[in-house]
């Protein structure tokens, strides 16, 4: 765990005594009507909230240190079912939809809860928070946080959120996806990162994910670089295939320091003359995978970011790699010289290789670019028919891989779909250019044949009306 830094615990210091002296406080105490403590909900969760928001956006490591500080008796229970639900979404998620290790910050913020004096005004804010903490945790975790409970009205309101669906797989499964899709469009993530061997075994997924959602925004990340440099360059981690896909992601999306840089150049090559052959694997295999995943940016900027560590000087499958991408992303990929280049790296690689489907996937990401950027402007479709009516063809025979063509095919497919929304007579030139175009050339690439061809242009027969 991350200390929390003084500013925050002073901030939230500031926070509590105002909520001690505040007369709300006072009268709910004195009277006990459920009026007043709103009013104090409503007047600190905001604070609260947005001193959060700021400490996870700029400052996540030290997030949890933020939350356990909220469990002083002083916050008289505020935000805690919050940051409790939160808590429940943080936890590593295994296959059979149980934590794959002990929630126990889940735990001790329940535990916090239910140990409050203001429990019967929390306790209408967290059912589904604990319902869905139990479903996910073990028999055994849930029976013992129930036990260590000494108000047995509490106990039994405890035992009332373990659910029957929580008994299959699929009841675990609808109960944590319906749960998570409250908490939408919020920064609750955070993972910690492995100080040692047992834990770079257990906690490297959880930390990727992690990464993944910090690199997948407009967040800033500053405040990770000092750490995970400290953790991909640390010595007991060498000969690790877990620290693998953490150095990947951080050659890719961050940006080392003049100091950083030739430690984290010599963390790679450490692993790259340990083993060439099993480190160009998993880096192109785990390349590959990012350009897959949607939610998380990979174009030639990161591309290109990360080659710049890659150590030229060591000979395997980076650097062949990383000497072709480069070419492709400074030459541009309509470039004869850069198709040469790939043919003659190609047959070097197996037809599935990482290594080639990398390289079909950057060259596809560039036609992407292109028809996503495109409009529907007469001269914008004669660009995209120049560009690709040369380049189409050429990279079918590049490759010649049927995956590759049918990923142009979905390109040109929803292209023309769109200028066929724009152009609807089908008398004008336009329309009778567009149709002329893809007929011809859409045979030829081995798109569609003639009888697809016509029902796709084929106008839909609106449904007669009955009278």
């Amino acid at each position: 765990m991350y200390e929390l830094n003084e500013a925050y615990s002073q901030h939230l210091d500031a926070i509590a005594e105002a909520i001690q002296a505040h007369p709300n406080l006072a009268s709910f105490l004195e009277e006990e009507e459920d009026q007043y403590y709103d009013a104090l909900k409503l007047e600190f969760e905001p604070q609260i909230e947005a001193a959060y928001q700021q400490m996870i956006d700029f400052s996540p490591l030290e997030i949890e240190s933020f939350e356990r500080k909220l469990l002083d008796e002083r916050f008289e229970g505020l935000f805690l079912p919050r940051i409790l639900g939160y808590s429940v979404l943080r936890g590593e998620i295994t296959e059979h939809y149980y934590y794959a290790r002990q929630n126990n910050h889940f735990g001790e913020i329940l535990r916090a809860i239910a140990q409050n004096s203001n429990f019967d005004q929390l306790r209408n804010r967290i059912g589904q928070s604990v319902e869905c903490g139990f479903a996910l945790s073990s028999d055994i975790f849930v029976t013992s946080l129930i036990n260590s409970i000494s108000s047995k009205r509490v106990r039994q309101f405890l035992q009332g959120q373990r659910s029957n669906d929580a008994r299959t797989m699929e009841g675990r499964r609808r109960i944590e996806r319906r749960y998570r899709r409250q908490f939408r469009g919020r920064n609750y993530h955070y993972a910690p990162f492995p100080v040692n061997t047992t834990e770079l075994t257990s906690h490297t997924t959880a930390l990727i994910d992690f990464l993944f959602f910090r690199v997948s925004g407009e967040l800033n990340n500053d405040a990770l670089l000092p750490t995970l440099h400290e953790m991909v360059t640390r010595p007991e981690f060498a000969g690790r295939e877990e620290i693998l896909k953490p150095l990947a992601i951080y050659g890719a999306y961050f940006t080392p320091t003049e100091e950083m840089l030739p430690e984290l150049v010599a963390a790679l090559n450490r692993e790259r003359k340990a083993d060439a052959e099993g480190t160009s694997e998993v880096i192109l295999g785990f390349i590959l995978e990012l350009k897959n995943n949607s939610a998380v940016p990979f174009g030639p900027e990161e591309e290109q970011r990360f080659g710049a560590i890659v150590d030229r000087s060591l000979e395997d499958d980076l650097t062949a790699y990383f000497n072709l991408t480069d070419k492709i992303h400074a030459d541009g990929f309509v470039s004869p010289d850069v198709q040469e280049a790939i043919q003659e790296e190609q047959p070097k690689h197996s037809g599935l290789s990482n290594f080639n489907e990398n390289i079909r996937q950057t060259i596809y990401g560039y036609f992407a670019k292109l028809a996503n950027g495109l409009g529907t402007s007469e001269e914008e479709y004669m660009q995209w028919y120049e560009i690709t009516g040369k380049q189409i063809p050429a990279y079918i025979k590049v490759f010649g891989n049927e995956t590759f063509n049918q990923q142009l095919r979905g390109l040109a497919r929803k292209y023309t779909k769109e200028l066929l929304k724009v152009y609807t007579n089908k008398r004008g030139k336009d329309y009778r250019d567009i149709k002329k175009t893809t007929m011809t050339t859409w045979m030829e690439y081995g798109f569609m044949t003639e009888k697809q061809l016509k029902e796709f242009f084929k106008t839909p027969r609106k449904k007669k009306v009955e009278a």
